[in-house]
């Protein structure tokens, strides 16, 4: 009956592509339906309908090569394209569990259809529609194809018909080369699978797309399930049987081939074959430390041991011994704990909705050392009983850093993980040169050894700070170059979390907050925000992290106690106040340090990195809390007087032993400085900087120097001084307060006024950009006689300037022709006046005065309100101010212009030689 159907569907193809070839084209399953055919069968019917083969397989072959991209193989995702779609993002959605099996279903394959090229096996077993090739060769060759008819039997020329039905592909041609041989002598025969015969399956159950197909006999059950678009949701892996005549005939798991790779149960399936997926029955799932976690289909007997199996074993991090398994027990779900080591828990039954979770082992290491600091090589480091310091740290030059301190190092114990329980501290110079003394400290487990860098140094700064620019970079996708990226990051944030340690933490910035793209910047706020938490990061695992611990080389003394200190300050409680002592002076390190057991006045001062060169041995302050505080008063303290003279000694009753929340406090030495420089120029001997001590005068200084030469002008000297400096620079900014304010307040008034407030602004701004010269007006000539009235103790930072012999005199101001005149001690102010064009119409008569060449201010007695008499000197300036016409302020304005004045004639004094 299918014979017929197919020949009467190939009968209407052809008919209709010889009549309108132009407009129907056969589709590709009936022009592969034709060449299935046998040739003679093809000729036979194309001579009947009057059509000429050759062009119809022409035709297949070109549209099969125009078509290809528009046939698309019988897979789920052609007819379920967007159901799949949505299926498959459902199965990818993070945090959620996938059932373990099903992805194998969601692979793009090729085609399942009838393949002419495909090797056939010998057990293939023929039947109708079976092709066979036929090749003689011997005495005569030739080819023929033979075709299995309905009754089994192929039609082989000269031979005679022969039943090959049933039986399989090497026993058929054994069969028919036996048969060959037999009929005609010196003919030998090859027989080869010609084209395969197309069967019916149909594939039933929990299929994704259950129903009907057309698939090649050697299809087998997996290659149904693609074609019937996998299994449902809701479908079993496990649980798929072939129905044959009413009969089980195969049981196929696919967890077999999926886990064992064994495909011993995947049958080739035969016409009329049913394959039924069942639906699934118990379902559990696997979570935590394992290879592939997942939801996994379970059978009858199977036990946890089998369901970690599924899931690839436990990694190498589990921790199998505390797992858990979760299950539903009498409609509740009931939690129990479970050594997986064990096997008598292995073999407990797995039950449907059961969920084993396998957590993570610790990151801590039982037997393990710390090295962290200034080392060569810091990183974790095995322990073993009797374990000492200079087992592992042998020689100053192969295992510590050329900065590291050698006077002291620190031990922290951890008898309870993540606690502190002791401090110990030793030197590890003392401890290399004495293996097995007192400094060289046998270690228990978890130990870690920090050691320092010499005083607060750090070793390679740079690479620490590129590996906090390398992070914050990849966390805000910054694609430009910051300036703030481009400082000392690690000191800038270290600074800022001091800072937050005393005052209430700022709140966190978010994540969001700290993605910016690579257009934006990033406020202050969130700059150091971003610099803290970073670093705060690197402090919490850089005991734990291996990479993070590489990065302790580069941290200095402070910075690599804090993650300590903060761990004692976790561990405080009201009954065990933090363990820590602090020294505060002239140490190279002031601060707070853990207090170590039997830890002296001598091994604080080594923990801060010894003292400096200021430092006053004779004498500290050691100040103990000696009782807590109560309702009347608050903590009682007492001082004590230490030598540490005596301490470095190793003086017992001075070295004394400290105690929790002491604070030692060393002075320094009285008016102590590394140095003190003064510098002479001009017209002295020897000018240059000097050295000088405290109490030196100037006229020694200028003793040492060689006094001075006979062209100096001592009377026009310049002395200046740091401190004059500093005085004059906080007078100037109160002036400057004060004028503008008084320019606000005139500006609101409706009296006139000659000065615009704008022009008063900017001459307010002209002297705001005048630095003050810190001039001390003094009598160099008598300073130099030693005259005690008039000599100078120096101090550091003074400058002396001795300008040449000035016989001139200098008007300036409001004159008609500002400029300098010979000096003749005959002429009056006014005469000079009168040389110099007279007075201007602005010009403030009354006020003139004159600025000595020694800083000093003189007014000539003409002036009515002369305060002092004196006759013009060489060198001096006569000073004729503006007439500001401003009677509120008269004062005030006049202190202006003497501004510019004084130091105008005090700059032309240094600049003369």
């Amino acid at each position: 009956m299918l014979k017929f159907v197919q020949l009467i569907l190939l009968a209407s193809v052809i008919s209709i592509y010889s009549g309108a070839v132009s407009a129907v084209t056969p589709s590709p399953a009936m022009l592969e339906q034709f060449k299935q055919l046998p040739k003679a069968e093809q000729e036979r019917l194309a001579k009947q309908y009057g059509f000429d083969v050759s062009l119809l397989r022409q035709s297949s072959t070109n549209t099969n090569t125009e078509n290809t991209t528009q046939v698309e193989p019988l897979t789920q995702k052609r007819r379920g394209a967007e159901e799949n779609k949505d299926t498959d993002s459902k199965r990818v959605k993070k945090d959620e569990p996938e059932r373990f099996g099903l992805r194998l279903f969601d692979a793009e394959i090729s085609t399942f259809a009838p393949v002419s090229a495909m090797p056939v096996p010998d057990s293939y077993i023929l039947g109708a529609d079976d092709e066979l090739l036929l090749q003689l060769y011997g005495k005569q060759s030739s080819e023929t194809s033979l075709k299995i008819s309905r009754d089994g039997k192929v039609l082989v020329p000269d031979v005679g018909p022969i039943t090959v039905g049933g039986l399989n592909f090497s026993q058929a041609a054994a069969l028919i080369a036996d048969r060959v041989r037999q009929t005609s002598i010196g003919v030998e025969a090859a027989v080869s699978m010609g084209p395969l015969r197309t069967i019916n399956v149909f594939v039933a159950g929990e299929a994704k797309y259950p129903g009907a197909y057309a698939v090649s006999a050697l299809t087998t059950v997996t290659q149904a399930l693609f074609v019937a678009g996998g299994v449902s949701d809701i479908g079993s892996l496990r649980e798929i049987s072939v129905n044959r005549a009413g009969k089980v005939v195969a049981q196929f798991d696919l967890y077999d081939l999926l886990l064992k790779g064994s495909n011993k149960d995947d049958v080739h399936l035969q016409h009329g074959d049913v394959v039924f997926v069942a639906p699934v029955k118990a379902l559990a799932e696997v979570r935590g430390e394992v290879k592939r976690p997942a939801i996994y289909e379970v059978k009858a007997g199977d036990t946890l041991a089998d369901l970690l199996a599924m899931a690839g074993g436990s990694k190498a991090g589990a921790y199998p011994k505390a797992a858990v398994l979760e299950r539903f027990s009498n409609s509740m779900r009931t939690l129990q704990n479970l050594d997986l080591t064990n096997a008598s828990f292995q073999q407990l039954p797995v039950k449907a909705g059961d969920v084993l979770r396998v957590d993570a082992a610790s990151l801590q290491a039982e037997n393990q050392i710390v090295i962290a600091g200034a080392a060569a090589r810091p990183g974790f480091y095995a322990w073993q009983s009797g374990l000492k310091v200079t087992d592992l740290i042998r020689n100053h030059w192969s295992d510590l850093l050329p900065t590291a301190d050698l006077d002291y190092a620190l031990i922290v114990r951890e008898t309870t993980p993540g606690t502190i329980t002791d401090l110990l501290h030793f030197s590890p110079a003392k401890a290399i040169a004495a293996p097995g003394g007192a400094d060289d400290i046998i270690l228990a487990p978890r130990d870690r050894i920090l050691l320092f860098h010499y005083a607060d140094q750090a070793y390679e700064r740079a690479k620490l700070n590129s590996k906090l620019r390398e992070i914050i970079m990849e966390k805000l996708e910054l694609n430009f170059e910051q300036r703030w990226l481009m400082t000392d990051l690690t000191t800038n944030a270290f600074e800022l979390i001091l800072e937050q340690d005393k005052d209430i933490l700022p709140k966190e910035i978010s994540a969001n907050e700290m993605q910016r793209t690579y257009n934006e910047q990033l406020s202050d706020k969130e700059q150091h925000q971003l610099l803290t938490a970073e670093l705060k990061q690197l402090f919490a695992t850089v005991f734990s992290d291996s990479k993070v611990l590489l990065l302790s080389q580069h941290l200095n003394r402070t910075e690599l106690l804090y993650p300590v200190l903060q761990q004692l300050r976790l561990q405080s409680r009201s009954n065990n106040y933090i363990a820590t002592v602090s020294v505060t002076g002239a140490v190279r390190v002031p601060g707070e340090y853990p207090l170590t057991s039997g830890a002296k006045v001598a091994d604080l001062v080594s923990a801060a990195g010894g003292l400096t060169d200021s430092a006053y041995i004779s004498r500290a302050e050691l100040t103990r809390v000696i009782k807590q505080a109560d309702n009347r008063n608050g903590v009682e303290v007492s001082h004590t007087k230490i030598n540490l003279l005596d301490v470095l000694a190793n003086n017992v009753d001075e070295n004394v032993a400290l105690q929790n929340r002491d604070r030692l406090n060393i002075f320094s030495v009285p008016n102590w400085t590394t140095q003190r420089e003064i510098k002479l120029e001009g017209e002295v001997r020897f000018p240059g900087t000097y050295v000088v001590q405290q109490g030196e005068t100037l006229s020694q200084v200028i003793a040492r120097a060689g006094g001075v030469t006979d062209s100096a002008f001592v009377f026009g000297s310049v002395f200046t001084r740091e401190q004059v400096k500093e005085k004059e620079t906080i007078q100037y900014a109160k002036l400057l307060e004060q004028l503008k304010s008084d320019v606000a307040t005139r500006a609101l008034t409706a009296q006139s006024v000659q000065i615009a407030p704008a022009d008063a602004m900017l001459m307010i701004k002209e002297i705001e950009s005048i630095q003050p010269l810190g001039r001390l007006v003094i009598d160099l000539e008598q300073a130099i006689a030693a005259n005690p009235a008039f000599d100078v103790t120096v101090e550091h930072g003074d400058r002396l300037y001795v300008p040449r012999i000035n016989r001139a005199i200098s008007v300036v101001g409001e004159v008609q022709h500002a400029g300098t005149h010979r000096f003749d001690s005959a002429l009056s102010v006014k005469q000079y006046l009168n040389l110099a064009g007279g007075l201007r119409k602005r010009a403030d008569e009354d006020r003139t005065y004159v600025i000595r060449a020694d800083g000093s201010v003189m007014v000539p007695t003409n002036s009515w309100f002369a305060v002092s008499r004196g006759e013009l000197k060489p060198g001096d300036t006569i000073i004729v101010p503006l007439d500001t016409e401003y009677k509120d302020s008269l004062s005030l304005w006049a202190q202006v212009t003497q501004i510019f004045y004084q130091s105008a004639v005090a700059l032309a004094a240094v600049n003369s030689f």
